[in-house]
């Protein structure tokens, strides 16, 4: 097993040590290994922070829509998106993976479509806000 540092991982990814350390904090599956105060990442660990990387800063997500990923699909899931195991769009995965079961085919493809789009879901979610709120509904 080859283990690396955390300088070598952050380079690799392009990010700061300390984005790496928030992480860790953030998402309970990342643990790098421990020897004294330094961190050692197996394969596993790099493949989950690619994951974690590309579903925050390439598709959008936010840190409340990653922690979801983690319950609803699980570190397996953000892993496989790292090693760039997903076919398609991990977004197209996500929504596959979502109840949409009971959606027709247009409103299945109409929401896909919205996940696709920051500016487009961030509208469906204040509608929805909106329209619980003005059914009295907390």
């Amino acid at each position: 097993m080859i283990l690396r540092g955390i300088a070598e991982v952050a380079d690799e990814l392009d990010l700061p040590q300390h984005v790496l350390r928030f992480w860790e904090k953030e998402f309970g599956h990342l643990r790098p290994m421990r020897s004294g105060r330094r961190r050692y990442y197996r394969p596993e660990d790099v493949d989950a922070l690619r994951g974690i990387r590309a579903l925050l800063h390439d598709r959008g997500l936010t840190l409340d829509g990653l922690r979801r990923v983690f319950q609803e699909r699980g570190p397996t899931f953000v892993r496989a998106v790292g090693r760039s195991q997903v076919a398609g769009d991990p977004i197209d995965a996500l929504a596959a993976g979502l109840a949409f079961a009971h959606l027709s085919p247009e409103r299945r493809d109409a929401l896909i479509e919205t996940l696709a789009d920051p500016t487009a879901c961030r509208a469906l979610v204040d509608m929805a806000v909106a329209h619980v709120s003005h059914r009295g509904v907390s």
